[in-house]
């Protein structure tokens, strides 16, 4: 019975881990996209709303400092998540690395929303029999 279902096992396993990767490529790209748009008025010089210290001084509720305190995130840590999610969507691409991918998603569970579900995702996966084998494969060749 092994030998009937490892063929479709690693056929299923590819095409999953494939279609991780780009998840993974995707989320990178778009957290590092935020990071670079949250960052551009800083850079500038015209601050104004954008930076997370005068938005904390003119927050008047929780839901202004959770949004000052998103920025923040996305000016400090976005730049590490997005660059690991990157660099896992490749190693998923490859089959290559199954450890670091698991970092690059226990790092993206802070990253919210996108980031965090692209994390969850992966994390999942990377539970499952067939992108073990994947990963398994992919290394031994």
């Amino acid at each position: 019975m092994d030998n009937v279902r490892s063929p479709e096992l690693e056929k299923s396993g590819e095409g999953q881990l494939i279609a991780l990767g780009y998840l993974q490529i995707g989320t990178g790209s778009l957290t590092v996209l935020m990071s670079l748009l949250a960052a551009a008025p800083v850079m500038m010089g015209s601050s104004g709303l954008f930076d997370p210290v005068k938005m904390f001084s003119y927050a008047s509720g929780p839901i202004d400092r959770l949004i000052a305190g998103y920025v923040l995130l996305q000016l400090t840590l976005g730049w590490v998540a997005g660059g690991l999610q990157l660099v896992a969507g490749s190693c998923c691409l490859r089959g290559k690395r199954p450890r670091l991918v698991g970092f690059a998603s226990l790092v993206s569970l802070i990253n919210f929303p996108h980031g965090t579900v692209a994390a969850v995702l992966m994390l999942f996966a990377l539970r499952r029999p067939e992108i073990a084998h994947a990963f398994r494969s992919r290394e031994a060749a």
